[in-house]
C-alpha cells in the first residue's frame, strides 16, 4: 500500500465518538485509492438484567471474534463507552450507550456480501442475546484535524 493510500485510509477511518459526528448520509465508492468508503456506526445499549461490563466482556470475547468470519468487512472498531455528560445550554438526548460498533466497507458490493452472509446471521443473533437496544448510521467523516 502507498503511502497515500495509508494516509487515505487513516484519514477514512478515523474514529468519531460524538453523536454529532454520526449524521446519516451515504458515501460514494473511491475504488481508485482502494479507501473504505462506507461506514456504519450503532449504537448499542445492553439488554436488561446485563451489567455494563457483562455485555463489554461478551462484546470483546465471544461476539466481536465472529465478525472475521463475516464477509465484505474492511475494518471493524469497537468503542467502549466509559462515561458520558452533556451540555447545559444544549439538550440532552435521554439514551443510554453502552458501545458504537463501526464497520467500514470497500464498497456497495462489499456491504451486500456482509449483508447477506450466513455468518453475519450469526453475528446478529448472537448480538440479540446481549443487545437490548440499537440504532445505526450510514455515515460519512469529514475530518477536520487529521
Amino acid at each position: 500500500m502507498s503511502s497515500k493510500n495509508k494516509v487515505t485510509s487513516a484519514t477514512r477511518r478515523r474514529t468519531m465518538v460524538g453523536l454529532a459526528g454520526l449524521a446519516a448520509s451515504a458515501l460514494g465508492a473511491d475504488t481508485k485509492s482502494g479507501a473504505l468508503t462506507i461506514k456504519r456506526a450503532s449504537l448499542l445499549a445492553r439488554k436488561p438484567g446485563i451489567s455494563h461490563e457483562e455485555f463489554v466482556k461478551h462484546w470483546v470475547e465471544i461476539h466481536a471474534p465472529m465478525a472475521r468470519a463475516c464477509p465484505g468487512i474492511g475494518r471493524y472498531t469497537l468503542t467502549i463507552i466509559k462515561s458520558s455528560s452533556t451540555r447545559k445550554d444544549v439538550a440532552p438526548y435521554e439514551i443510554q450507550v453502552d458501545g458504537i460498533a463501526e464497520l467500514w466497507f470497500k464498497d456497495q458490493a462489499a456491504f451486500e456480501a456482509y449483508s447477506t452472509s450466513p455468518a453475519t446471521k450469526r453475528l446478529r443473533d448472537d448480538g440479540a442475546t446481549f443487545i437490548g437496544r440499537e440504532i445505526d448510521f450510514v455515515a460519512e467523516e469529514k475530518v477536520i484535524i487529521s
